[in-house]
């Protein structure tokens, strides 16, 4: 196969480990990096869980009003816990229009 000398063996692993571990080193640092982080606790903390808000939390999301606001809530009452976003769909007065702005603001847990 290849001619090489001892020393030359033990470059060429060493240039191959060498790049392994730079390889396992970045993915790592993508992977547990401390900005990913924030940034989705950040956007958790921005959206408010429709099974718990109570009324001045939802007239306080931009697009809900106070009767949205009591709509969503009598909703809740009637049917239990949001399963998903989508089921805001049931609700009077809120159209697709509608739900595509507010959906970006609520979750469900």
């Amino acid at each position: 196969m290849l001619n090489l000398t001892r020393q030359e063996r033990q470059v060429f692993l060493f240039l191959i480990s060498l790049g392994l571990a730079g390889l396992g080193i970045n993915f790592l640092s993508k992977e547990y990096s401390a900005v990913k982080t924030l940034i989705c606790f950040n956007q958790d903390i921005a959206k408010a869980d429709l099974n718990k808000a109570d009324l001045d939390t939802l007239i306080s999301i931009t697009g809900i009003g106070e009767k949205l606001a009591r709509r969503i809530i009598e909703y809740r009452k009637q049917n239990g816990d949001f399963k998903g976003l989508d089921e805001l769909l049931k609700i009077k007065g809120i159209n697709s229009y509608r739900y595509e702005k507010i959906k970006g603001l609520l979750c469900v847990k």
